[in-house]
């Protein structure tokens, strides 16, 4: 089974994939190192609020250098004002109780490094936020290099509801959640003695996983005819994994972004989908919207995006569709259990049509596959 990495800060983990004929462009090697990397938002939503703040590595030696010891500071227009505190080296966070992100209301972020480099935004509105219409799911079939057909997943499609603005900006924010279940139940145990009865064999067997989509999704109504999207593509989950295996289901946080939000995300976007995506760890070319108070030539990397969010749950059944994902053989030769150390106690065993066998605990135990035991509390099913 395959499972994403939730990626945290700001586009790490991201893939170097450049392998197209065409001029290459190799930088100096000092132009993008320590440079200040920022990755924040203060929304509608309540707080608290987060802020990462990094310096930019080498190119030839990518890494996320966390910047500890800043004052980040977010204020508003209208007079509010909050000191984050870090929570974790390079990690800024508001109180609970602290600054409250209002529509129609301006704010602007403020970072002064331990060198004392001051760097600020300028106040920035709060758009008012759109209604998410429908997200729907189409089984496609794509091709796969590693097999000898085509695999079958769910494609996303995402319609908003209509704008009061003729150009609306976007910013998609997606969390999955998945039922998935273990390929046998436990019908006995073995631990050195002969077989056991094992009677709760449901206990190991359903499990539900949570993780943050990592990719970056835009969208606009710019250059429409109405104010408003219909089935903008989204994000794509084949059977390869067990992430469709038995219920799925998608968390959408749609964010209405001012303009220069959107052409940044956007742009950060294409670089990484894209065949020309040079770095690993930051979007070295995309410069941001924080400048040196002291020095506009000197500009961050990164961006604080101020948004308006709506959000919306939906599930999904299973497609019909082959899957994909390694499966287990249970061995019924019970003559090998007497061989087994002890440290591999208790061995777990299934029923098949040769009687009882026995296979790896990654068979029988969901939660081996990082999976919880606890049905989430928002969890519906068939």
């Amino acid at each position: 089974m395959n499972s994403n990495r939730c990626v945290t800060g700001f586009l790490l983990a991201m893939v170097v994939i450049s392998s197209s004929c065409r001029d290459s462009f190799s930088p100096e090697i000092d132009d993008y190192k320590n440079n200040l990397v920022v990755d924040g938002m203060i929304s509608n939503e309540p707080g608290p609020y987060k802020v990462s703040l990094s310096l930019s590595s080498p190119v030839n030696d990518p890494d996320y250098i966390p910047l500890s010891g800043c004052k980040v500071t977010i204020s508003s227009l209208e007079g509010e004002s909050e000191e984050l505190q870090e929570e974790a080296p390079g990690v800024y966070v508001s109180s609970p109780e602290g600054i409250q992100g209002q529509v129609g209301h301006s704010y602007k972020l403020s970072v002064v490094s331990p060198e004392g480099k001051h760097y600020q935004t300028s106040f920035i509105k709060m758009p008012f936020p759109v209604g998410i219409d429908t997200v729907k799911a189409e089984l496609q079939f794509r091709d796969n290099n590693a097999y000898a057909y085509p695999v079958g997943g769910y494609q996303f499609y995402l319609s908003t509801e209509e704008a009061a603005d003729e150009e609306s900006y976007f910013l998609w924010k997606l969390e999955e959640t998945y039922e998935f279940h273990s390929q046998y139940k436990i019908h006995m145990l073995y631990r050195g003695m002969g077989l056991e009865p094992f009677f709760n064999r449901d206990s190991l067997y359903v499990c539900w996983k949570t993780q943050k989509i990592p990719q970056i999704f835009t969208g606009s109504t710019n250059d429409l005819t109405s104010g408003r999207l219909i089935n903008e593509p989204i994000h794509y989950v084949n059977t390869e994994t067990k992430r469709l295996q038995a219920r799925y289901s998608l968390l959408v946080k749609q964010y209405s972004i001012p303009s220069q939000a959107y052409y940044h995300w956007k742009a950060v976007q294409e670089q990484v989908e894209g065949d020309d995506f040079l770095f690993a760890n930051q979007p070295y070319q995309i410069m941001g919207n924080l400048k040196n108070v002291d020095d506009p030539k000197d500009r961050a990397l990164g961006f604080f995006t101020v948004g308006a969010v709506e959000q919306e749950r939906y599930f999904f059944d299973r497609p019909n569709a082959d899957f994909f994902y390694t499966t287990c053989i249970a061995n019924p030769d019970l003559m090998a259990l007497g061989y087994m150390p002890a440290s591999q106690y208790p061995v777990y065993l299934t029923i098949t049509s040769e009687g009882f066998a026995f296979a790896s605990d990654y068979c029988f135990d969901c939660t081996l596959w990082n999976g919880s035991l606890e049905k989430p509390d928002f969890w519906i099913d068939k």
